[in-house]
């Protein structure tokens, strides 16, 4: 396998449309379209964004199945598989290739810490269940892997990708300059370092800002990959990463993302508990943020 056969440029980390507190198809099916006029390299299913810790795993396979057939072999789908118990996760990387999902989001079980061996022996096991690539998820909340341990579970036979979410640039620049080396994906999944990581030799941007401007951040990766560093991607840039930088910064960011997606004109319902909507304050500075970014 090679990281070839991952999707390049904007990989959207979706929201989980919603209606009486129930997975909304035709939000989801709007929120698909939206990323195909928008010209999205793919989604990700029931990932941080797509509130995966308040679904249930019934709901996360309806979900997949959902986007599945939104996507018609139109845009290809990712499937976040991570769960608490390795029998989970394998259950549901399995149904995820059954549908015919691209690849495997996979992040290490999360609440109590999981030592590497166990972390080894759990990323084992879904490899040999599955015959589609796996992505690794590096996020704090997982707990953050060095560039060993990276390189180590890469030696899996289906592991060719790697989502960075953190803000810690050495690392990133480590992890950048031994996959430019090695035939790995690395995903930026950090909204606010994409154009240097892009720009670094990453093979795209993994983002949940995707569900709410997906324009910009497509033409932004756009001239990143054809390197035209000229005055349209710095007025773009400068455009998009105040707005990043607002996202990330904010109380909740599914919520406001999931806000900002609904104020862009698809119906995505609110989040589950125990998430919260932004408070009025929060709303009107989005709203401001938005009129801003959007009129770039």
């Amino acid at each position: 396998m090679s990281r070839n056969d991952w999707p390049s440029g904007l990989v959207t980390a979706l929201v989980t449309p919603m209606k009486d507190d129930r997975i909304d198809p035709i939000g989801t099916r709007a929120l698909i379209e939206q990323q195909v006029r928008a010209g999205a390299g793919g989604v990700v299913v029931a990932g941080g964004t797509g509130e995966h810790g308040a679904l249930g795993l019934d709901e996360r396979t309806q979900l997949a199945r959902v986007v599945a057939e939104a996507s018609d072999g139109r845009l290809p789908f990712i499937v976040q598989t991570g769960a608490l118990a390795t029998r989970d996760a394998v259950k549901l990387s399995q149904d995820a290739q059954e549908i015919g999902a691209a690849g495997l989001l996979v992040p290490a079980p999360f609440g109590e810490p999981v030592n590497w061996r166990e972390k080894q022996a759990f990323y084992r096991e879904i490899n040999d269940a599955v015959s589609i690539p796996v992505m690794l998820y590096n996020t704090v909340t997982a707990g953050l892997m060095g560039v060993e341990q990276i390189q180590e579970l890469a030696e899996l036979s289906h592991v060719t990708a790697l989502k960075q979410s953190s803000g810690d640039g050495t690392l990133l620049g480590d992890i950048l300059t031994w996959s430019n080396a090695n035939d790995f994906a690395v995903y930026i999944g950090w909204d606010d370092l994409t154009v240097p990581a892009v720009l670094g030799g990453a093979h795209g941007a993994l983002l949940g800002a995707g569900n709410v401007v997906p324009e910009l951040i497509v033409r932004v990766l756009d001239l990143c990959s054809r390197r035209e560093l000229g005055a349209e991607l710095e007025a773009a840039w400068g455009a998009l990463r105040p707005f990043l930088r607002f996202l990330g910064t904010s109380e909740n960011y599914v919520s406001v993302v999931k806000l900002g997606t609904r104020l862009r004109g698809v119906d995505v319902g609110d989040v589950r508990a125990p998430y919260l909507m932004p408070r009025a304050g929060e709303r009107e500075a989005l709203l401001r943020a938005l009129e801003s970014v959007v009129a770039a």
